[in-house]
């Protein structure tokens, strides 16, 4: 359970230990050093983003997917989003203020990229979503989607992670201002995933794509819709990954356009075509904004036992590339009497 980890950790149960732990844990584990035995280092985390929130695009309610299914929607709920709100109070100002997109370590960082549609813009927000069509109102502030339904967006987590909550009351708060009330469901990890998959859940949170820091030679898998795991398109993703046998192809515009670049990539004969690939793929996503970023780049607390060597005091924590630890050559970690 979250935290549980943590308490475990300060009374010297772990050796080495990074899952679960996270940074609003760092001053109780800062603490415990000299009882637990161990050191707390900061790393940094590698995916693109520490909280993201997925818009299906796949949903199954016709009506909601379609509006998801338009930019401006995403855009302006991107826009309703304090992200220095969040920084400051879960982050203490230390994570940074970006949508989703490639972190500063990698050759394709851009501010623009970072910054696409990550202002605090909440004028812009409501203008956007009146050109939508969603003028009318309840009593209550609340928008109308078409059909007279409130605009109610469900966003469900695995649960695992508290700040995600606490970042969602954040959300929510500034949200209610453009009229959109967010609904907060924790979910298990399993049925969350295959809520996603069937088209049942309507904006997922995971964190943002597993590789923060591509190069020309990292293959693309978290930016096209080839994979059933990416909460922006499933049903897209299952198309291309069982050949056309389950799922549906791709059904937008720029999403088509991904598809292709992706088959590119895998066809390109060197770096500097496979960058150019890269590149036209990310501005697709800054413009269109198929996955709503937070904050990203915060510090990631691991804690090492005092005999323990050869861990890197500084590091990037990712699973893509490398693992989570394996890039960090494990097999050379060794214990000192």
């Amino acid at each position: 359970a979250a935290g549980l980890v943590a308490s475990k950790v300060t009374l010297g149960e772990s050796d080495l230990q990074i899952r679960g732990l996270s940074f609003s844990d760092a001053p109780v584990l800062k603490k415990g050093e000299e009882g637990g035995g161990y050191v707390a280092h900061l790393w940094q985390n590698g995916s693109a983003s520490e909280i993201a929130l997925y818009p299906n695009l796949n949903y199954a309610d016709p009506v909601w997917r379609d509006l998801l299914r338009e930019a401006d929607f995403r855009r302006a709920l991107s826009l309703a989003i304090d992200r220095r709100a969040i920084n400051k109070s879960l982050y203490y100002g230390l994570a940074l203020e970006h949508a989703v997109a490639p972190l500063p370590a990698s050759p394709f960082f851009t501010e623009e990229r970072a910054r696409a549609w990550a202002e605090f813009d909440l004028a812009r927000a409501n203008a956007m979503l009146d050109a939508l069509g969603l003028d009318q109102r309840a009593r209550d502030g609340t928008r109308l989607l078409a059909d007279g339904r409130p605009l109610e967006i469900v966003v469900e987590t695995a649960g695992e992670r508290p700040v995600e909550s606490d970042a969602l009351e954040l959300v929510a708060e500034s949200w209610r201002d453009i009229g959109a009330k967010l609904i907060f469901r924790p979910l298990d990890r399993d049925i969350l995933r295959n809520s996603v998959y069937e088209g049942a859940s309507m904006m997922p949170v995971w964190s943002g794509w597993n590789n923060g820091i591509p190069t020309p030679s990292s293959p693309p898998v978290d930016v096209a819709p080839v994979e059933q795991v990416n909460f922006s398109w499933p049903k897209w993703g299952q198309h291309f990954q069982t050949k056309g046998q389950a799922g549906e192809p791709p059904a937008i515009e720029p999403a088509q356009r991904l598809l292709e670049l992706f088959q590119a990539w895998n066809d390109a004969q060197d770096d500097a075509e496979r960058a150019a690939i890269w590149n036209e793929m990310l501005d697709i996503h800054a413009d269109r904004i198929f996955a709503i970023g937070l904050v990203s780049g915060a510090p990631q607390p691991i804690i090492v036992n005092t005999r323990l060597r050869n861990v890197p005091e500084k590091a990037i924590y990712a699973w893509e590339p490398g693992a989570h630890l394996g890039v960090h050559r494990m097999d050379e970690f060794f214990f000192v009497e």
